[in-house]
C-alpha cells in the first residue's frame, strides 16, 4: 500500500511538471494546439467525405463510421496524453540517458511515462468524445448503464491494447538501438483502424484481428454499439487488452534486461 501511495505521489509530480511545461512557451503550446486540430481534422472530413461519395462504407453508414472514427481518435488521444513517452525508448537507448532512469529507486516503466505529457491532447479527447455521442443520438443507440458500462470497458482496454501495441515495437529498440521506423510503420498501419474492417480482404482483417490487433480499438466496439457484432466484443475485449498488456511487460522487462548503456 506504501508503495502504491508512493506512485500515486510520484505521478502528480510528473504531472504537475508537464503541466509547468505546457504553460511556460504558451504560444508553442497554442501552435502545436492547433496544429493538432487541424491535423485531427483533416483526418476526420476525409473519412466522411469518402463516406458521402460513396454512400458508406460496406454495409456502414455515415454515422456508424463516425462512431468508429470517434472511439479510434479517443483512444488515440488518451495515449497521446498520458502514454506518449514509449516514443522515448529509442532515444533513451541511443543516448544512453537510460542509464539515468536504471539508478533511481522508481519502477522504470513509471519513470519514462513521467517524463512528458501531451495535455493539449486532452482537448482531442474532448473533441471526439462529442463526435461519439452524435453518432450515438443519430444511430438512435439509447443510452443506459449497459452502454456506459461498455464505454468504461472499451477506453480501459483499449488504451492498454493501443499503448501496449506501441510498446512492444518500440521496445525492439533495446535490440535494434535505432528502430524507431518500425514503430512509425506500425502507427501508420493503425489507419486501417479507422475505416470497417469488414470491407477489407480476409487477409488484412485478420492481421488486424489476431497479429496486430488494433480492430479492438475501434472497429469491433462500434459494431457492437451499431447492433452489428454480438456480446462476445465483450468478453473478448479484455482477453485481448490482457493478452497485449502482458505481451508488452514481458517484451519490455526483456529489453530493459539486455540493456547494456551504448554511452555517449
Amino acid at each position: 500500500m506504501r508503495r502504491l501511495w508512493y506512485y500515486a505521489r510520484l505521478w502528480k509530480g510528473y504531472m504537475r511538471i508537464g503541466l509547468l511545461i505546457l504553460v511556460q512557451y504558451p504560444a508553442d503550446t497554442v501552435i502545436w494546439l492547433v496544429s493538432m486540430i487541424l491535423r485531427e481534422a483533416s483526418g476526420f472530413l476525409g473519412v466522411v467525405t469518402i463516406a458521402n461519395v460513396a454512400g458508406g462504407l460496406g454495409n456502414w453508414n455515415l454515422y456508424e463510421i463516425c462512431l468508429l472514427f470517434g472511439l479510434c481518435a479517443v483512444v488515440e488521444a488518451i495515449g497521446q496524453a498520458f502514454f506518449d513517452c514509449v516514443w522515448e525508448i529509442s532515444g533513451s537507448v541511443r543516448k544512453g540517458t537510460m542509464d539515468v532512469i536504471l539508478v533511481r529507486p522508481a519502477a522504470p516503466f513509471i519513470q519514462l511515462l513521467g517524463r512528458r505529457f501531451h495535455y493539449p491532447a486532452l482537448l482531442s479527447i474532448i473533441i471526439y468524445g462529442a463526435v461519439i455521442v452524435w453518432a450515438l443520438a443519430h444511430l438512435r443507440i439509447a443510452p443506459g448503464v449497459g452502454m456506459l458500462l461498455f464505454l468504461i470497458e472499451f477506453i480501459v482496454c483499449a488504451t492498454v491494447i493501443n499503448s501496449g501495441i506501441y510498446t512492444i515495437f518500440n521496445s525492439f529498440n533495446f535490440w535494434i538501438v535505432q528502430g524507431e521506423d518500425m514503430a512509425v510503420l506500425v502507427q501508420t498501419c493503425r489507419e486501417f483502424a479507422k475505416y470497417p474492417l469488414a470491407v477489407f480482404p480476409v487477409l488484412i482483417r485478420s492481421f488486424f484481428t489476431f497479429i496486430i490487433p488494433f480492430g479492438f480499438v475501434g472497429f469491433y466496439p462500434a459494431a457492437f454499439l451499431a447492433g452489428k457484432a454480438g456480446t462476445e466484443v465483450v468478453l473478448t475485449l479484455p482477453l485481448c487488452a490482457g493478452a497485449v498488456g502482458l505481451a508488452a511487460a514481458f517484451i519490455w522487462k526483456k529489453g530493459l534486461g539486455s540493456y547494456d548503456s551504448t554511452g555517449t
